[in-house]
């Protein structure tokens, strides 16, 4: 087997560690979309062809089999010519990889370790930090970001990225859409007969697309690295609490980068990219559009070609995400001895309901 074939093999046996000790975090309809986009991915199907029902169903149980036989298996260090290396230090394996390879290990949410191996394209600097721009993937787990940030690196995973785009496409073929997702994509010169359509030509179009609205994605890791405006304390103390407040957490968090001065709204502002804005509006979900009520409206004055009312719009959100990070400082200090269920009742209270919002 070669040296190459042998660290696909590691990398996907901590995968699916992972896998085996973090899938309760999902529920049941999170868990099979994860599964779905899984399936394919180990498949190599093409995002328009169906799935066979019943081959899913098969694999599902083989995966089910697996980590139940791993269940208790803690990450494994990588071995690499002749070397021990810690699944997580990055840099170590790096050093070990040929130039066409990239390695990337971090955690997501609920502090679930995640990593992946794919085909490096180009690499370069933004603001300090140094992006990898990863091509095709080998091998990766149940949880796939677009983009992941860990320290001073940046991976852009454009595979993972046009897979977020198709289920965007899918989104639009089911109705459940909202029209600014729609018109992101005929800002883009994609029309919805063409959309509908799918196939090898759309593909190209999904190709394009990706490529052009990269810069987001990147924007909002460099946001998210500079944002210094969140406590490091407060944030593991969020996110170690439960799910909701983790949730909570990365909801204000996500705000604060995407408004940074280096994030990813600013960079859309800058750019006055009606597309990029309109991609944005049709993402914000959960905690993050109940804390941007503004941006409905900034996005219809901005077709009109103002622009300052997005930029007056993002001030008011990021002085709304501040006021609940000082809010939460406040409810934490509060909070020793204390249960999950004051704390979550305390955030109820005095952080979300003046706010009007019910989560």
């Amino acid at each position: 087997m070669k040296e190459t074939d042998w660290l696909k093999e590691q990398v996907r046996l901590n995968c699916e560690i992972s896998n085996a000790h973090f899938w309760g975090i999902y529920s049941i309809c999170g868990l099979l979309m994860r599964l779905r986009s899984l399936y394919r991915f180990e498949h190599s199907m093409k995002p328009w062809e169906r799935i066979d029902s019943a081959k899913l169903m098969e694999w599902i149980g083989g995966k089910e089999k697996l980590w139940q036989s791993l269940n208790g298996r803690k990450i494994e260090p990588l071995r690499i010519d002749g070397e021990v290396i810690d699944a997580f230090d990055v840099v170590s394996v790096e050093a070990h990889l040929p130039d066409s390879l990239c390695y990337g290990a971090g955690y997501a949410t609920a502090m679930k370790p995640s990593f992946f191996l794919g085909e490096l394209g180009e690499s370069y600097r933004k603001h300090g930090f140094t992006v990898y721009v990863v091509e095709r993937e080998h091998v990766r787990d149940l949880l796939a970001a677009p983009a992941m940030l860990r320290e001073d690196r940046i991976y852009l995973r454009m595979q993972v990225f046009e897979e977020y785009l198709w289920d965007k496409v899918e989104e639009l073929r089911m109705g459940s859409a909202k029209p600014s997702l729609g018109e992101a994509f005929a800002y883009h010169g994609v029309s919805r007969e063409k959309l509908l359509r799918g196939g090898e030509e759309l593909a190209k179009d999904i190709r394009r697309i990706a490529q052009e609205e990269s810069y987001t994605l990147v924007a909002h890791e460099v946001g998210e690295a500079l944002e210094s405006e969140f406590p490091d304390s407060l944030w593991q103390r969020l996110v170690s609490a439960s799910h909701f407040m983790e949730r909570l957490a990365r909801g204000i968090h996500d705000i604060l980068a995407d408004t940074h001065v280096r994030g990813m709204l600013s960079a859309i502002v800058r750019r006055r990219s009606i597309a990029s804005l309109a991609f944005y509006v049709a993402s914000l979900s959960g905690f993050r559009k109940e804390l941007f009520p503004e941006i409905s409206e900034a996005y219809a004055e901005a077709k009109q070609g103002d622009w300052s009312s997005v930029e007056s719009a993002a001030r008011h959100a990021r002085e709304r995400a501040l006021a609940c990070v000082r809010a939460l400082e406040e409810i934490i200090q509060r909070a020793r001895g204390r249960d999950e269920a004051w704390l979550r009742s305390e955030v109820r209270r005095e952080l979300l309901q003046p706010l009007g919002i019910n989560l």
